[in-house]
């Protein structure tokens, strides 16, 4: 008997042919069966990874679950599947997360990938492999500390602010103000060159400065022409105001402007820019930079 493919394009189908006349009769093969699909999620694998932390090898790790060899092999092959409580004990015993099994996120732990392994890594430690480990630890924290120390005296700084106030208008009275107070802020070339916060205080130097800016003055006893200055103007006060020829001239035009010949004013200092809230730092900033002005 002859057994060949009819036809290319249908392989499944094939012919006997007998020896001499006879009929021939085509013959159907039964189509394969398909395969199973894969999890999306390998247990093998996990229990591997699990397995060769704790440094157990296959055999050992058989004997503590009480299965011979071959077992730990299939499941680590995904050749076979471990029942419900043997997989509560493997967990237990490799100390394996059970949402990892299943490809599940942990949304209860904040540790990444390497920190969980630093973790392994430090309970695969004996207690005085803890200790060592604890020690260097400790030691590593502190140098990151005086580190951070560092930095923020670096990233920040301080200006005096004794509570004074530059009229943008009439004046303000300079004769009671407060202790000195330091203002942290974050570094910048203004900022490294200031002595003193003075708080604006009217609307004559709007739109370029408003009441209630804070604004920082370089000590100077002279100014130019175009400069934004703080002057101090006898039966007015403190005052803000641009230099012009003649004159302290409000930018806006709803206010006069200062004669200072006539009045006698005096120059405080150059305003070199305001404060605004990027250049304020947090709580933890401020208090690492007064701990670090401290610890000098």
């Amino acid at each position: 008997m002859l057994l060949r493919f009819l036809n290319a394009e249908h392989p499944a189908q094939a012919a006997v042919i007998p020896p001499s006349g006879g009929t021939m009769m085509t013959i159907s093969r039964l189509p394969s069966a398909p395969a199973e699909p894969k999890a999306a999620y390998a247990f093998g694998d996990v229990i591997r990874k699990y397995r060769t932390r704790a440094k157990y090898n296959q055999r050992e790790l058989a004997k503590l679950m009480g299965v011979n060899q071959n077992s730990i092999c299939n499941w680590e092959t995904d050749k076979r599947l471990p029942d419900a409580q043997t997989l509560r004990r493997l967990c237990m015993l490799l100390d394996i997360p059970l949402y990892e099994f299943f490809g599940m996120e942990d949304r209860h732990s904040g540790l990444s990938e390497h920190e969980q392994r630093l973790l392994d890594f430090y309970r695969s430690l004996d207690d005085n492999g803890k200790e060592d480990l604890e020690t260097f630890a400790e030691a590593m924290s502190g140098n990151v500390h005086k580190r951070n120390l560092r930095m923020a005296l670096e990233r920040m700084n301080s200006v005096k602010d004794l509570g004074r106030a530059a009229a943008a208008g009439d004046g303000a009275d300079w004769e009671d103000h407060p202790e000195s107070e330091a203002c942290v802020l974050y570094n910048s070339h203004a900022v490294s060159e200031a002595d003193e916060i003075i708080t604006v205080c009217g609307q004559s130097m709007e739109p370029q400065f408003h009441d209630g800016d804070r604004v920082l003055v370089q000590y100077c006893s002279e100014l130019s022409y175009g400069d934004i200055g703080i002057f101090y103007v006898p039966g007015m006060g403190g005052v803000i105001k641009q230099v012009a020829h003649d004159r302290l001239h409000s930018l806006n035009p709803d206010y006069d402007d200062i004669f200072p010949y006539e009045d006698g004013a005096k120059v405080i200092g150059r305003v070199l820019g305001k404060i605004t809230a990027d250049m304020v730092p947090d709580t933890a900033d401020r208090a690492l930079y007064l701990e670090a002005r401290e610890s000098r």
